[in-house]
Formats: C-alpha cells, structure tokens, sequence
C-alpha cells in the first residue's frame, strides 16, 4: 500500500537534543542528591512516558517540582540542539511528494516554538502536535480528526514509544537509530523497519516508490 501521511517524531528523529536533555535530567538527579548518568546509562533508563522514567529515578518528588528543575536546566541550554543530518533533506521530499506530515512530540511548546528561528522544520509539517505526554493515550484522536488510514500511514520514531504508539493506531512503523534508544532495545519493540538514518529511509522510499510493502520486501524489514 503507497504511504500518503508520515507522523514524526522529534526528539532524536529531526533534531538532535540528547546532550540538553541529559543534561537537564542530570541537573534534576543532583538536585535529588543522587548521581548523575553517564550516556550509555541516560540512553538505557530514559523512556518514554517520560513521568513513568522519573517515578522510577525520583520516586515521590512531585511532578511540577521536576518540570520546574528541567525547564530550568534545559533553557540555557537549547542552543545546543541541532538539525539531524538528513533531516531537512527528506522532509523537503516527502513535501515535493505531496505526503501529509505531523509531528507527534513530547517536547514542550515554548521549547519547540524556541528552536523555529534556527530549525525552521515547522515549514515542512502540516500538522505539528507537541507537549504529548503519553502518545499511545492521543493517537486515535489523531488518527480520527484527520481521517488517517493506518495502512497509508508511517510513524517514524527513534523509541520503543513510538513503536508502540504505532502499533497502538495499527500504523506502520520506522525506528530510526539517531535518538535515544538502542538498537536492541528497538529491536524487540518490533517496528516494521528500522534504518541508520532517514537518508536510508529516503533511498528506500524512492526505491519503493512509496509502496511500504515493497520497501519492507526490498530490506527485508529490519536493519
């Protein structure tokens, strides 16, 4: 079936915000008293919900307390975000295709809206959800208000989240391996495909043109 809707991710997916957002979790834990994260340890903890990662690291700390820490952290250092190589690149094909975009994002909306002077992807995305907490609670309305059919849609994600968010809405799924989650970990969330990058993706949407079944056949469904 050709794929007319792509839902994006963005942390890990377009942009590249692992060291702020680290960073700022890291700044919460010695807040706690507690001992920061190394990367391979922030990669191997950190999900989403992201609530349910803090009421395991910070259990009983109230909730606005936390997000008080983090934005406090994280502000100072947004500038450290950066546009993922190929990410502007295959949004602007998937526009010249005329496919239907979203963004479906955990990221909070001043902090996104922040980033539009430098990364200026909202010109690429149709529909730009941001501040979903908990993605698999809001994918059918998604899917709903925009009439998606889930076998002509792709959700593109970098964690077991999103695979599950698509499983969720029966949509199909691509986990990129540029964000925060492991290839093993991403593995045995089972996504249909998963790629080094979205220039990989590209290639093979080309290859296929846009019929998933055949770019799952042609890559024989996983990296």
């Amino acid at each position: 079936m050709v794929l007319k809707n792509i839902i994006f991710d963005w942390s890990g997916t377009l942009v590249n915000d692992l060291p702020p957002v680290m960073g700022a979790t890291n700044y919460i834990l010695r807040k706690l008293g507690k001992e920061e994260m190394t990367l391979d340890e922030f990669r191997a903890e950190f999900c989403l919900p992201f609530t349910r990662f803090y009421e395991r690291v910070a259990p009983g700390v109230d909730p606005r307390q936390l997000e008080t820490w983090f934005h406090e952290a994280y502000i100072p250092l947004q500038d450290k975000v950066e546009a993922l190589e190929h990410a502007e690149v295959f949004l602007q094909f998937v526009k010249s295709k005329r496919i239907r975009t979203f963004l479906f994002s955990s990221m909070h909306q001043q902090h996104y809206e922040s980033l539009q002077g430098r990364i200026a992807f909202n010109q690429y995305l149709d529909h730009p959800y941001v501040g979903v907490w908990d993605k698999k609670a809001r994918i059918s309305e998604l899917i709903s208000k925009h009439e998606l059919a889930p076998g002509e849609t792709l959700f593109i994600g970098d964690m077991v989240h999103d695979i599950e968010t698509a499983h969720h809405g029966k949509l199909r799924s691509c986990a990129v391996l540029t964000g925060y989650t492991l290839l093993e970990d991403l593995r045995r969330s089972e996504p249909d495909l998963i790629v080094e990058d979205l220039r990989v993706l590209q290639g093979l949407l080309e290859e296929a043109n846009w019929d998933w079944d055949a770019v799952l056949e042609k890559s024989n469904g996983v990296k």
